[in-house]
């Protein structure tokens, strides 16, 4: 038995080698939501627009985007501070049934301030190539994407919603614009560990 047992053990061991394959066990308990979160934030930024030939096509939508984002949730904010009967659009229609208008709209505006910050950041650190800066936009980013994916697929599963091209469209560019992004704070990242930021500056 031990024979047998030391010879298996020397073929998994040969197998291994040959194969190049990794002593990670499956295990259906072993969740880590960082490590997750981390192989989906690198699979983003590996993309194949990410190649230096590619880069300025993505780089400077980015950086047009950025700033009418900018623009566009400055010019929000101000109509929901300066107007309170001010009609509230937004980008995908949503129903607030527990809630009043004037509870809503103070979330609207709370919701506003953090998001103008975000892209401000964002605008920030692209002029800057400050990558840290554009974290904060990027988690912002992420979790209102994914919470309105839940509530959206929720709507359609349940049968509230029917599934429109428009909504859907509008996920999927959310999401592809996200990526892009990341793509340009990695190349940042990257940049500035050569010392090869003075060719991404802008001012």
């Amino acid at each position: 038995m031990f024979e047998l047992r030391h010879i298996n053990f020397w073929i998994r061991r040969i197998i291994r080698h040959l194969f190049h394959r990794d002593d990670a066990v499956y295990s259906i308990w072993n969740f880590c939501p960082t490590h997750c979160w981390n192989q989906s934030i690198g699979l983003l930024q590996s993309c194949g627009l990410c190649r230096t030939e590619w880069f300025p096509v993505i780089f400077w939508p980015v950086v047009l985007l950025s700033l009418c984002g900018a623009g566009s949730n400055c010019y929000e904010l101000m109509q929901v501070w300066s107007c309170p009967c001010w009609k509230m659009n937004m980008w995908r229609q949503r129903h607030f049934y527990v809630l009043n208008d004037c509870v809503l709209r103070k979330a609207r505006l709370l919701g506003s301030s953090l998001s103008l910050i975000a892209w401000l950041m964002l605008v920030y650190g692209i002029l800057r190539v400050s990558p840290s800066a554009m974290s904060p936009w990027i988690l912002v980013t992420s979790i209102v994407l994914t919470v309105d994916w839940l509530m959206w697929s929720f709507d359609v599963i349940t049968g509230r919603l029917a599934i429109n091209l428009h909504t859907l469209l509008s996920h999927v560019l959310h999401v592809f614009f996200l990526g892009m992004v990341c793509c340009v704070k990695n190349v940042f990242e990257v940049a500035l560990g050569d010392h090869m930021e003075h060719s991404l500056r802008i001012i």
